[in-house]
This record gives structure tokens, C-alpha cells and sequence, in this order.
């Protein structure tokens, strides 16, 4: 933007901010106000409203300030909201109050305008549309996956990033986000305010602070601690970090942590109906994705209370925490069905990343010996992985304590090496002395235990 166009803009804001800095109610997005009110801020004829759920009489309602446990708050304005705002007129949002909208309605609604924007296989198209209506569902689950679209330029990935921008729910689309800006986004409030799209996230494994962020804001109640200098001195602040969150990126960053809470959708150029970069406020397919958008809202609201039943998935573990809540949106619907493909695809793609990661890698070489033996000397194992072909690298010719992973961003070392067998696959070390040579040596060795052997084995797929 030119300075001409920026000038407005910054005089504009300064004169909400004021006036808002003199408004002694607070600014909410979104929450129960009382055990029997549930709202959202939104926008009706241009004009801050909250429309919410009143639960006692079982009614719908619009207000322009209401009374929660901290106090008056109010809708937020246009300006304060990083993302498209919800915008209605009276007779939308009153057509809609008088309307029963069904889960099955809202996913086949917003279905259609995945098929029409993304060229990608069926279960694809499910998992998007699953998470755009997840992002609406957080107050009803407790944890959630992280979809990360991965391919080269022109595959499809922003197509993707802009139709979450269009109808996940107060959805902002970035490149890199600055920590600054995640919690102030997702605030102290309510959990799960909004949804972040980091686009461009291929690079993201750089930085620890961040993946150590996303790797616990999967779950319900997960917050950071902040400390803040004020007036008064020290204050410490914890913000919300559970939310929806979607990456796109050339490639995946290679923490195994963070790689256990995403499911990858590996993109590829197609010729999908129509461009979601054409759609706009303007014309006919913009106006169709807002009023889906609109519409999902309110089925929300409609639903405060009670949300959708989460069935039994049968699934254990991770897998549980990261499906169960995505089966039980689609169970009873026509989707059904589609849905478990969906979720039995990306289990299957989750076994063979744990099979091939570097743990397990290891323990696939160390497994004939274990065997035979439960105890392996570390000398023994050292040289089992650095000449195998299961772990292509190159040892370090110099000091022979440093090995080289091929296929893996990482080294190994003996420290390494020890902490994998002792924390990963939960082996005793034992040391002895031992006259080698008319010499007193120390040894070290690593000893299984039976059962945890044939749990590693079936963690990490081998048979």
C-alpha cells in the first residue's frame, strides 16, 4: 500500500481504538456469558451485535452488550477483527434463527464448495471439509489433528490456505507468524478464538520455540505462561494455544513430535471447477462461500449445549486423540462411510512414518539380535547401525563417535545413541568391569525387557 492509502487507514484505527479505550465494556469474541448463554460477536447492518443461544428457554437472541463473570462486554468492531468478520442483515440472521440447520446439511454444504475449489482424491476432500467444520467444534472436543498440505509451487496448497481463509471459523492466513501475534490472536479468554493457517511453513522446524507451541496446542487446555512488565511491575499472563491449525510448505519439518500430531496431504497440480482466488465479496461465488460460512455459525450456536455425539472409534492412543473426533462428526451422516476411509488412509500413512523414522530404523536393526539376546553390548550396537543398509550415512573417520544419517537431518552419537536406548526403548544400562587383554575395561551394555520388546515392535510395525 502507498502512503496515501496508508494514512486513512492508521487515522481511522486510531479513532476506533480511542473510542473503544473509553468504552468501559470489554471486547469478547466469543463464550458462555452464564450457564445458560452461549455467543458470538458478530456483525448485523453494518452494526456490533452478539447472537447467541439462550439455553434455559431454548431461543436464540441479538444483543449489543451483555453481562459476563468478567464483567460487560461487547461484540467485537470490524477493525479489531484480523479476519473476515461475520456479517449479516436482520433478515438473514432472523431467516436463519428460524431455521433447524442439520450436521448433515452443514457438511454436505460445505463439501460442495471443496469439490468445487480442490482437485484432490475424495478423502482428501473429506478430511478438509472435516476440519473446516472442527474449527467450529472445539468447545465440544478435546483434541484435534493438524493437516499439513505439502508439494511443490502451483500444486494447489494455497488454493487450499484460502478456502480455510474463506470458511473455517475466524480463520487467518500467514506466512511465518511471530509469536506475538499467536497469543494475542487466541488471547486469555475462550479456547480455540479463531484458526491460524501458517502458509510457507517449510522451514518452521528452525525454530524450537514455535514447534514447542504447536506440539502441545492440540489438546484442550493448553496455554503458554507470559510474563509482563506493567506499571505495577511483573505479571504473568497465560494465553490459549488450542486451536485449529492448518500448514502448507514444500516440505515437512522433520521434528518427530510435531510430525506425530499432523497428517500430511501430499498435493498435486490439478484443474479444479472453478479458482477460489476468483470468489469475492462481489460476486456470485464469494456471496455462496460467506453464506456457508454464515450459516455454519449458527449452527454452532444453535448447538451450544450439546454439539455432536463422540462415538466410541475403537482406535487407541494417539490415533484416538487425533481421529475419534473427526469419525464422530461425519457418524450417522450419509458421509459416514467416506469418512472411515478417510481416517483408515491416514493411520496406515501415520504406521509407516513411525516405521521409518529414525527410531524406528533402529530398533528394526537391533531386533534380530534382541531375539537372541536381550542384553547387547553398546560397542555391538554401535557398530550394527553405522554398518547397516537399513541406515544409509557416514561415520565421522576421525574420532569414530559420530555417525551421519542419509536420509535424516540428524547426527548420532554415543550420548545419542544412549538417550534413544534408555528413554525410547526403555532399557537398563549396566556397566561392569572386565579384564580384556590383562587390563581392567569398562563395559557397557543394554538390557530389554521381553515385554518391551514386543511393545517397541508393535509400535514401530515390525514383524
Amino acid at each position: 500500500m502507498t502512503r496515501k492509502e496508508v494514512y486513512p487507514l492508521l487515522k481511522a484505527m486510531s479513532k476506533e481504538i480511542k473510542k473503544n479505550s473509553s468504552d468501559k465494556a470489554k471486547p469478547k469474541t466469543k463464550g458462555w456469558v452464564s450457564k445458560t448463554g452461549f455467543i458470538e460477536s458478530v456483525i448485523v447492518d453494518s452494526i456490533p451485535e452478539f447472537i447467541g443461544k439462550d439455553i434455559a428457554l431454548q431461543k436464540m437472541f441479538r444483543k449489543k452488550r451483555i453481562w459476563a463473570s468478567e464483567g460487560e462486554v461487547r461484540p467485537r468492531e470490524r477493525i479489531e477483527c484480523g479476519y473476515m468478520p461475520y456479517e449479516y442483515t436482520s433478515n438473514e440472521i432472523q431467516s436463519l434463527f428460524d431455521k433447524k440447520i442439520t450436521r448433515e446439511e452443514i457438511i454436505e454444504d460445505v463439501l460442495s464448495q471443496v469439490k468445487m475449489y480442490i482437485d484432490l482424491p475424495p478423502r482428501d476432500q473429506i478430511l478438509i471439509a472435516g476440519n473446516i467444520i472442527l474449527s467450529y467444534s472445539l468447545e465440544w472436543i478435546n483434541t484435534v489433528h493438524f493437516p499439513f498440505f505439502v508439494g511443490e509451487t502451483e500444486s494447489g496448497k494455497s488454493a487450499v490456505m484460502q478456502l480455510g481463509r474463506w470458511l473455517a471459523y475466524r480463520c487467518v492466513v500467514s506466512e511465518d507468524w511471530p509469536y506475538a501475534d499467536i497469543y494475542n490472536f487466541l488471547g486469555t479468554d475462550e479456547e480455540g478464538a479463531g484458526t491460524i493457517i501458517e502458509d510457507e511453513a517449510q522451514e518452521m522446524g528452525k525454530d524450537r520455540k514455535k514447534i514447542r507451541l504447536y506440539k502441545g496446542s492440540y489438546q484442550k487446555g493448553s496455554k503458554k505462561p507470559i510474563v509482563i512488565m506493567t506499571d505495577k511491575g511483573r505479571n504473568q499472563v497465560f494465553f490459549n494455544t488450542f486451536c485449529c491449525k492448518w500448514f502448507g510448505g514444500e516440505t515437512v519439518p522433520q521434528d518427530k513430535g510435531f510430525r506425530e500430531r499432523l497428517v500430511i496431504v501430499y498435493m498435486k497440480a490439478g484443474k479444479p471447477q472453478a479458482f477460489i482466488k476468483d470468489a469475492g465479496l462481489d460476486n456470485e461465488n464469494g456471496k455462496a462461500l460467506n453464506q456457508i460460512r454464515s450459516k455454519i455459525l449458527v449452527w454452532k450456536i444453535q448447538n451450544a449445549e450439546k454439539g455432536f455425539p463422540i462415538v466410541d472409534s475403537g482406535l487407541e492412543g494417539r490415533d484416538r486423540e487425533l481421529w475419534e473426533s473427526f469419525q464422530s462428526l461425519f457418524s450417522g451422516t450419509k458421509y459416514e462411510a467416506d469418512a472411515k476411509e478417510t481416517v483408515q488412509h491416514y493411520l496406515e500413512q501415520r504406521k509407516d512414518t513411525i516405521r521409518d523414522s529414525l527410531e524406528g530404523r533402529i530398533f528394526s536393526i537391533l531386533r534380530p539380535e534382541l531375539e537372541r539376546h536381550l542384553e547387547i553390548d553398546l560397542s555391538r550396537i554401535w557398530e550394527m547401525i553405522t554398518t547397516s543398509d537399513e541406515l544409509p550415512g557416514q561415520i565421522d573417520t576421525r574420532t569414530r563417535k559420530t555417525y551421519y544419517c542419509d536420509e535424516y537431518d540428524r547426527k548420532i552419537t554415543l550420548n545419542i545413541l544412549a538417550d534413544i536406548l534408555q528413554f525410547k526403548f526403555h532399557a537398563k544400562r549396566r556397566r561392569r568391569l572386565e579384564m580384556q587383554n590383562g587390563k581392567r575395561k569398562q563395559t557397557t551394555s543394554y538390557v530389554f525387557e521381553e515385554k518391551s520388546v514386543e511393545f517397541l515392535s508393535r509400535k514401530y510395525r515390525i514383524d
